[in-house]
């Protein structure tokens, strides 16, 4: 900077004896020393002016054109503070004309080197009031300008020195600073051309280059948005056309009596149809990692845009600004929460040793023989009735097949299975390893994940229907859970076929029929077993009671959850065939492995404790869920095993009334009236516990036009809750069913 200032000096064009009169003129000899100084310090011979200088400040220090000198000396030493007493004590003593604009220049320059923008201003803003083309004041009311980011000030200021000072790089790199920020980015290129052949200085040079380049990158930046939106449209929908297309002649190939699933079996053109969908289904996986840094450049660009607009208007609304802020970097946070939030789920229930099952790991390796793939590596034993394998390490760990082969196995899916039985269902879970399913399931249900996360992060952190990323995601979603649902598909049939031929297609029929029925019973059990504590007769036995809850629960039901489990609808999103024709499909396929009859439960060596160890972990989880909710238990009732029975049985039935009921079936009022009479016989007549069921049976009664019987056992829960105290709110409700109730019977 300083040294732009002296260069300054050299066009200033200010002649030693330019103003007079003066008060306090110089004689003839300091005259003559101070035209030598003066000289000495336009040719930057400083250290030839600092004698001359002093002598003049000892002889002369009435002369404000000593101090003013002076000031330029200082200027060239560098000496900020001897600068600014020099040159306020030149204007002080009257300095005039145009060495005052010079002065006030100078002063103006020293401020801004001082970081005293404010004093610096006022100074530059008077000098150029006495001589607008001043370089000095012009040079740094420009880079005051560029403060503000006032750039057409700036460029105004920069454009005057470049016509006093042709040969300025400094001046022509400031230039094209201005013009780049006012989007000459032409112009700004020229200018620096012209600083560079000048020598202007290489870092200033480059830092102007950077501007410009970026300014042209942004200018790029209005058309990207398009594009991304356009690149992303497109590839959603040749996605979902394929998907449909595909999943078309998938499903034509699932209804069809022959279908080749064996690789070995099929012809060259389900050959191509296969590796076709393999191909469209990883696309659609790469398109939404594709898509990240378009949905984040999307994001920002939006907001950014709408932001801008909104500067360009006359009246700019401080609500509408902060929405739009939000939008945009609510929305950018949530994708990147959504993307970075951990996708690990916890393995469920607890390691098997193998010496709590010898027998289950010897099936696990003759399994592993049959599909033809590597023994899974753990395996994790829980309450439930699901079972399922998949991979878990790093995701190239896992895409190379050397992931962590897991077995998730639910104790309540095995309960009346035989071993051949059991087997079927594991051969057909490591037909998922033989397949190579297992490696891109993680990556698809990564992305699922993912997706969903992202828009609910979206929703929670910004106004989510103006995000054009969360439509996008939304559609995205729906896209490729049509994919790979149909994918999974084909994918099932085949793995069934890999259990049949080694175990039998019946086998694996039965099997998979008491798998669906068992996690059916697991369910009803488990809620029994909350109706159990409900009544302050909390079970021990989980499996006890789900036995029991399976005897309770009416034929009818049981027949209308088997066809509705069995035969439902196939749908583009569903990643299962109905079990009804996967049972279909392997019927009468012979097996190559001779039948165990045995009970699946004898592989392990203590069934008994484990059923007591997982199913009391559940309990335990069901207590704390109630209790979270607000439901505490009741004080515990006396009753043995076989009451204890009786009452699980009664609540199963009502259980299964209402669920009846639900359905519209015939049988559900009399069902119901019958689980009411068995939960009074179980229970007890004053039992606290037979109030909501009671209510339930009073509303039943009113649609089936029976008032008289209503009201009775509204009077009946009535009389149960008076005769306890602190009940005071449900004694209101009762009395208020009670007024509401017609007053006649239908005829």
């Amino acid at each position: 900077m300083y040294a732009f200032v002296v260069v300054a000096l050299l066009v200033s064009q200010l002649a030693p004896g330019a103003e007079a009169p003066e008060r306090f003129p110089y004689s003839a000899g300091l005259q003559a020393i101070h035209d030598r100084a003066f000289q000495a310090v336009e040719e930057r011979r400083l250290d030839d002016a600092v004698a001359d200088v002093e002598h003049l400040l000892a002889q002369a220090p009435e002369n404000p054109r000593t101090f003013h000198l002076a000031g330029q000396l200082y200027v060239g030493q560098q000496k900020l503070g001897d600068t600014e007493r020099a040159l306020l004590r030149a204007l002080e003593l009257g300095l005039d004309g145009m060495r005052r604009a010079d002065a006030l220049s100078l002063l103006g320059a020293t401020y801004y080197q001082l970081n005293r923008r404010a004093e610096a201003e006022p100074l530059l803003r008077e000098a150029l009031q006495l001589d607008e083309r001043l370089p000095t004041a012009n040079f740094y009311s420009a880079l005051l300008a560029l403060n503000r980011s006032d750039f057409e000030r700036m460029r105004e200021h920069a454009r005057r020195i470049t016509e006093v000072v042709p040969g300025s790089s400094e001046a022509r790199i400031l230039l094209a600073s201005a013009l780049a920020s006012l989007g000459e980015l032409d112009e700004a290129e020229a200018e620096v051309r012209r600083a560079r052949e000048l020598g202007g200085n290489e870092e200033h040079l480059r830092l102007v280059e950077a501007e410009i380049s970026q300014l042209r990158w942004t200018r790029l930046a209005w058309g990207i948005p398009l594009g991304l939106g356009l690149f992303l449209g497109l590839g959603l929908l040749g996605t979902w056309v394929a998907g449909r297309v595909l999943s078309s002649v998938q499903l034509g190939q699932l209804r069809a009596e022959h279908v080749h699933l064996m690789r070995a079996e099929q012809t060259p053109s389900e050959r191509r149809v296969d590796r076709l969908y393999s191909a469209v289904l990883w696309f659609a996986s790469l398109l939404f990692y594709v898509s990240i840094p378009m949905m984040l450049t999307l994001t920002v660009a939006v907001a950014g845009g709408l932001i801008y607009a909104m500067f360009q208007l006359r009246f700019v609304s401080i609500k509408l600004l902060i929405i739009v802020a939000l939008v945009g970097f609510g929305g950018f946070i949530a994708i990147l929460r959504g993307l970075f939030f951990s996708t690990a789920e916890p393995d469920e229930g607890r390691r098997l040793a193998p010496d709590e099952a010898p027998e289950l790991f010897r099936a696990l390796a003759e399994v592993a023989e049959v599909a033809g793939a590597r023994k899974v590596d753990r395996v994790m034993l829980f309450a439930g009735t699901s079972i399922g394998v998949r991979e878990a390490g790093g995701r190239i760990q896992v895409l190379l097949g050397r992931g962590e082969r897991i077995l998730h196995l639910g104790l309540a899916a095995l309960r009346g299975l035989t071993v051949s039985e059991l087997k079927s269902i594991l051969a057909h879970e490591y037909g998922h390893f033989a397949h190579g399913e297992t490696r891109l399931t993680p990556i698809i249900g990564r992305i699922q994940t993912q997706v969903v996360r992202t828009m609910q992060s979206i929703q929670e952190l910004s106004w989510a229907f103006v995000n054009p990323v969360f439509w996008f995601l939304r559609v995205y979603f729906f896209v490729y859970l049509q994919v790979t649902a149909g994918h999974g598909r084909r994918r099932e049939l085949l793995a069934d076929r890999l259990s049949a031929l080694a175990y039998g297609g019946d086998t694996f029929g039965r099997a998979l029929t008491k798998t669906i029925e068992n996690g059916d019973a697991f369910h009803r059990g488990v809620g029994v077993a909350v109706g159990l504590r409900e009544a302050g007769r909390p079970t021990k036995d989980l499996y006890r009671t789900i036995d029991v809850a399976a005897r309770g629960t009416p034929p009818s039901l049981g027949a209308l959850v088997r066809e509705e489990l069995f035969a439902r609808p196939v749908d583009a999103y569903d990643s299962h065939p109905p079990p009804s024709e996967r049972v279909q499909r392997v019927a009468g396929i012979p097996g190559r492995r001779m039948l165990d009859e045995a009970p699946a439960l004898t592989l392990f060596a203590d069934p008994v404790k484990l059923a007591e160890e997982l199913g009391g972990e559940v309990l335990t989880h069901v207590d704390i869920a109630l209790q979270e909710q607000g439901i505490a238990a009741p004080e515990p009732v006396a009753s043995t095993e076989e009451e204890q029975d009786r009452l699980a049985e009664a609540i199963a039935l009502h259980h299964g009334a209402l669920a009846l009921g639900e359905r519209n079936h015939p049988d559900a009022y009399a069902l119901l009236q019958e689980s009411v009479a068995r939960l009074e016989d179980a229970a007890g007549t004053q039992d606290p516990f037979l109030v909501p069921a009671l209510t339930e049976l009073s509303k039943v009664h009113v649609q089936h036009q029976d008032p008289v019987a209503a009201r009775a056992l509204l009077q009946r829960a009535l009389g149960i809750v008076q005769a306890r105290p602190g009940h005071e709110q449900q004694v209101d409700a009762l009395n208020e069913m009670l007024q509401g109730l017609p007053t006649q019977q239908a005829a």
